[in-house]
């Protein structure tokens, strides 16, 4: 490895020195997960040391007689540029054992990234070694300034995710598996380029003042104003007023500021208001404190605006020493909004500038940030964490605790293991311990190590106590036995595909959903959601044979008693009532297994429909098409059969949305025609529900507290404590939604330790 021909001595020794290191880390990151394969993960790291080799040899040049710096500066950015080819040669070896699934993609990032970085960081590296005599330490300064500034706009600002001069791109939400590759990243590079172009070339203006022109200078000057007003537009710098003005709508209640997209209506606004007051005095209970200081809540309609002003599309953020909390399609009843406020109530158990737990004084610890907000808002649908904890253990995917409880664990588990697991164990904790010890672990950023024993082993021994059917466990391996972004392959590239897939079938281009499907089961042949969504689009294109023999294949694949098995079987007993051979015993025997609330509905009413043998309500349940055929085919199957309780109610679930009327009316006609056992509950629900929309909260209260009490739903005690928590927000909703008052609670904040919170 000499180096580029041509080159200075004292140049060509650094240009193999670089290369030679940026060879070892390659080789390196051949066996980290996530780095392995060329992708935005491995261009970000090459990228870190690459520029400081881009910005050496731009110093060198500058010194080694160059007086024409803008042709030094073109002469380093070849050099570093490539010295980017050596890093290429390990990751293409290492795809012949790790599998790339998007090489293109990939090489755009590394062209985006480092590519571009180099020739950002290669100018500067001209413009210092041109001024300064330590250029070296003036670019680690100039390094280390504009990774603080990210830092800082991370902390002032609402973005997670950071645009950076000498970078590129930090994604921020790490679970976010899909990292848009577009327009904004391009728009951010060509003005980082700009910075450095107008630095090289003013810079050289001033040198040659009295003897050349000025314009090139003032033209670079120009065009790098100009890329950064781009910049501004393409929402690439934006700081809490821009994101506020982009969303548009504002309002102000007892403790929320609230910022709403222009799309969500007022009244909407208005009850999103009042679910974030009644979530606000729910976690006061819990935690026997308030915020200190206002909670600004920002509520976007959908992801991709989300992803767009502040860096986290899937992943629902707070920011707990801005008092701030960032949600995708709010909804009242949305756990996630109690989940996220439970992050801000949590900030003052922490002194600043971060007021979260740290570990080892350095990383936010993630466990017991994750695991308090859990324990707080306590989520239970058919089991509660401790249950589900259970159920882990029980199926033995449930990793050792201490190994999760350490930050580094808590990632390379499964997000659902390592939140439920966490979020069980601080629950107990405090539960055992009491608001003082808990607050202090959190504070500490640690638990002490004789306690943390004893209450361990003491969990352990609780966990082993609780009984759960085996249906429930079946349910728990689909549930967890999952891998971490870390286990996945190609994790941002399938996760694009299927946003495509997504997009594609919103746009009603099933053909085209159909093959992102078939690509995604390129890369993850077998994988079973895939293998599922390819049956669904294979039925909406009448290929039912194909659709067919693929749920055949599965059932034969999969054991009969475990989620995928059981999903595969129902395919199969749905297709066959499709093309003529309708029969209720295969889903009467799947719904004797079913634990999954929305599973043993699904089955009821199939078998109900075969039974009776109206198979056009299989087709109108599992067959994918557009709303307005739906409607279409439900009223002629009413008109068929004007007496099927079944029918009136999936036509009542489907008017509610647009008539809450309708679908009181319907719902009440159903039950007086007849319903299997589940839907009746269920149809119960939905008509108190519709009581609570239509701001009859003192009926939904009266009606919620009234389904918790029922002894023949069989429900567990997570479904009965999440209908009397519903009982709850009615009655707060009626004591203040209906006068506008605001929630009336005592602002004055406390420590944790002064009052005994509800865990006591």
């Amino acid at each position: 490895m000499t180096g580029p021909v041509g080159l200075h001595p004292a140049l060509r020794r650094a240009w193999r020195g670089w290369a030679m290191a940026l060879g070892a880390l390659a080789v390196g990151l051949c066996f980290v997960p996530l780095f392995d394969l060329l992708a935005f993960e491995f261009s970000f790291a090459i990228g870190i040391p690459a520029v400081f080799a881009a910005a050496g040899l731009g110093i060198r040049r500058a010194r080694v007689g160059d007086r024409d710096l803008p042709g030094a500066w073109g002469a380093a950015g070849l050099h570093a540029t490539a010295l980017l080819a050596v890093p290429l040669g390990p990751i293409a070896l290492n795809a012949l054992r790790v599998r790339n699934c998007d090489p293109l993609e990939g090489l755009i990032f590394y062209a985006l990234l480092p590519g571009v970085s180099v020739w950002v960081a290669a100018g500067f590296g001209v413009a210092l070694g041109a001024v300064f005599r330590r250029a070296r330490l003036a670019f680690v300064g100039v390094f280390l300034a504009s990774v603080g500034m990210g830092l800082w706009r991370f902390w002032r600002d609402p973005p997670v995710d950071a645009f950076n001069l000498l970078l590129g791109y930090w994604p921020g939400a790490l679970y976010d598996e899909f990292i848009p590759l577009g327009a904004r990243l391009v728009i951010s590079r060509l003005e980082d380029l700009g910075v450095a172009a107008a630095l090289v070339v003013g810079l050289a203006g001033l040198r040659r003042a009295a003897e050349g022109p000025r314009w090139p200078a003032a033209l670079a000057l120009v065009g790098a104003l100009g890329l950064h007003g781009l910049a501004l537009r393409a929402d690439i710098h934006r700081d809490a007023a821009h994101v506020q003005a982009a969303l548009g709508g504002h309002l102000a209640t007892g403790h929320f500021d609230i910022y709403f997209d222009k799309s969500i209506s007022g009244k909407e606004a208005r009850l999103l208001g009042l679910e974030l007051e009644f979530d606000f005095a729910e976690l006061q209970a819990w935690f026997g404190t308030l915020p200190g200081g206002r909670v600004a809540a920002y509520l976007y309609p959908d992801q991709a605006t989300k992803k767009r002003l502040m860096g986290a599309g899937r992943t629902r953020v707070a920011k707990p020493w801005q008092r701030a909390l960032h949600v995708h399609r709010a909804a009242v009843g949305q756990p996630v909004l109690a989940h996220e406020l439970a992050h801000v109530f949590s900030a003052d158990l922490v002194p600043g500038p971060l007021h979260l737990p740290l570990y080892r004084g350095l990383v936010p610890h993630m466990p017991l940030i994750e695991g308090l907000a859990e324990a707080a808002t306590w989520p239970a649908d058919r089991l509660d964490l401790h249950q589900w904890s259970a159920a882990m253990r029980a199926i033995d995917v449930a990793p050792p605790l201490p190994g999760v409880l350490d930050p580094g664990g808590f990632y390379l588990r499964n997000s659902r293991v390592a939140y439920t697991l966490c979020g069980s164990f601080v629950r107990f904790y405090a539960e055992q311990h009491g608001a003082g010890a808990m607050a202090q672990v959190y504070r500490e950023g640690r638990f002490p190590q004789a306690s943390f024993e004893a209450t361990h082993a003491a969990w352990q021994a609780m966990l082993a106590e609780l009984t759960l059917p085996p249906a429930a466990l079946a349910h728990a391996r689909a549930r967890f036995d999952r891998p971490s972004i870390f286990g996945k392959v190609c994790a941002h590239e399938i996760a694009a595909l299927r946003h495509g897939a997504d997009d594609a079938l919103a746009a009603g281009d099933t053909a085209r959903a159909l093959a992102l499907t078939e690509a995604v089961l390129g890369h993850l042949p077998g994988e079973p959601t895939a293998r599922f969504e390819r049956v669904g689009l294979w039925l909406a294109l009448d290929r039912a044979a194909d659709a067919l023999a693929d749920a055949e294949a599965m059932a034969a694949e999969w054991p009969a008693e475990g989620a995928v098995g059981r999903r595969a079987r129902e395919w199969v007993a749905d297709l066959r009532c499709l093309t003529g051979l309708c029969a209720a015993e295969p889903y009467q025997a799947l719904q004797a297994g079913a634990f999954d609330r929305g599973e043993v509905r699904r089955l009821a009413a199939k078998a109900e429909a075969a039974a009776r043998g109206v198979v056009g309500i299989i087709d109108l349940l599992v067959r994918p098409r557009a709303r307005a055929d739906s409607k279409a085919l439900m009223e002629t199957l009413v008109a068929e059969h004007p007496t099927l309780g079944l029918l009136a109610y999936l036509q009542a679930r489907q008017a509610a949305a647009d008539d809450p009327e309708a679908g009181f009316r319907g719902l009440a006609r159903a039950m007086a025609l007849g319903l299997p056992p589940s839907l009746h509950f269920e149809a119960l629900r939905h008509i108190v529900r519709l009581k609570f929309d239509r701001g009859l909260y003192g009926a939904a209260a009266k009606g919620f507290d009234g389904l918790a009490a029922r002894e023949d739903a069989d429900l567990t005690a997570g479904e009965r404590a999440e209908l009397r928590r519903w009982a709850r927000r009615a009655r707060f909703f009626e004591a203040h939604g209906a006068t506008g008052a605001k929630a009336q609670v005592d602002t004055a904040p406390r420590p944790l330790e002064d009052r005994a919170p509800a865990w006591e």
